[in-house]
């Protein structure tokens, strides 16, 4: 080994020069002009140039990552969609939820889709008599008059439709009724009705049996017997056993009973052509006693 500066010749292992005092590097010191990359050699024709490698690039396949991109996705909207399916399943078994849409489609005009949602409620709740109320309103505001009677009359022969829901169903029912021109549905209905102030208000529909002046039995001597109504009308009888109608005698004063077996009968015929039952009565008229035959 000889020293760097001086050149003189140094036993194995001196740490420095005896000479000129330099001291000796057993290591090189790092040159940072090394290149430590590995070196190919290229042939360019006849010559040989060395060239570093660089470590290589990872390939991207843009194929492989639009793919992932489409599988992330369809695994989103199919978490979504059962979503949506619970949901939506959860709100077909539900009657509220369907009331609720029911009462916001209504007031939006969507009667179609209040009907469907009412009818399904009633698949869910069972016969009730509100969801009839219900309809009968949006049939009405729909102007499907057949329907419409139709929800009315459901009310009315439900058993658990309260006195104020019939009510309120005759009331509604009687206009309709007139303008179809049913005036014996009417004259039912009113029969039927245990509210006093309606039944005033249509009283003219009415066609109740007659009454008579007397009650049915044996009587002596000559009897006068009236025909009454408590509502407008013409009353027609007969006399013969015949059922009575527009061709038979109209009532317009007392009938006189003379002796033997008779039997009466009248009925009333409104102004709308409506009758009404048969009132039947049998007299027995007996000779004064005390009369000679």
């Amino acid at each position: 080994m000889r020293c760097p500066k001086c050149g003189t010749e140094l036993p194995e292992g001196r740490l420095y020069c005896e000479k000129c005092g330099e001291e000796i590097h057993i290591v090189p010191d790092y040159d940072p002009s090394l290149d430590l990359s590995v070196s190919v050699v290229e042939e360019d024709g006849d010559n040989m140039t060395d060239e570093a490698v660089s470590p290589p690039k990872p390939i991207r396949k843009p194929g492989v990552i639009f793919l992932r991109g489409i599988i992330a996705v369809l695994g989103l909207a199919v978490i979504v969609l059962i979503i949506v399916v619970q949901v939506n399943l959860k709100h077909f078994q539900s009657a509220e939820y369907q009331i609720e849409q029911a009462k916001k489609y209504q007031s939006m005009g969507e009667y179609d889709r209040a009907i469907a949602c009412y009818s399904r409620a009633a698949d869910l709740k069972g016969d009730n008599v509100e969801f009839y109320v219900q309809l009968a309103e949006i049939y009405y505001l729909k102007n499907d008059q057949a329907t419409y009677e139709v929800m009315l009359r459901n009310i009315l022969s439900n058993e658990y439709s309260t006195q104020e829901q019939i009510e309120s169903a005759q009331e509604r029912l009687i206009p309709l009724l007139i303008k179809k021109g049913d005036f014996e549905g009417i004259c039912r209905l009113l029969q039927n009705c245990k509210n006093a102030e309606l039944v005033e208000k249509y009283k003219e529909y009415l066609a109740p049996k007659p009454e008579f002046s007397l009650v049915e039995g044996t009587y002596e001597g000559i009897q006068s017997l009236s025909i009454k109504s408590s509502a407008e009308g013409a009353i027609y009888y007969t006399l013969d056993g015949t059922v009575p109608g527009v061709g038979s005698t109209p009532y317009t004063m007392s009938i006189v009973l003379d002796e033997g077996t008779t039997t009466v009968k009248a009925c009333l015929i409104n102004a709308y052509g409506v009758k009404s039952e048969i009132a039947e009565r049998t007299f027995v008229i007996e000779a004064p006693r005390g009369t000679v035959q």
